[in-house]
């Protein structure tokens, strides 16, 4: 299941959210605000998304 990296929603249907290729790897947003503010932004919430992945790796 994918999950908004700018909100933290669960995407359940990637066949009609919003989404966006960065860097060879594809994000998807449960709203066209979401993908908006990661477009303005996105190694902001890549940073954040690797850091909260990495506490739940402990």
């Amino acid at each position: 299941m994918e999950h908004d990296i700018v909100c933290g929603m669960e995407i359940k249907n990637t066949l009609s959210a919003p989404l966006i290729i960065y860097k060879g790897k594809t994000y998807y947003f449960c709203t066209d605000l979401c993908k908006i503010q990661f477009e303005q932004e996105p190694e902001k919430y890549i940073q954040k998304g690797d850091s909260e992945q990495d506490e739940h790796q402990d």
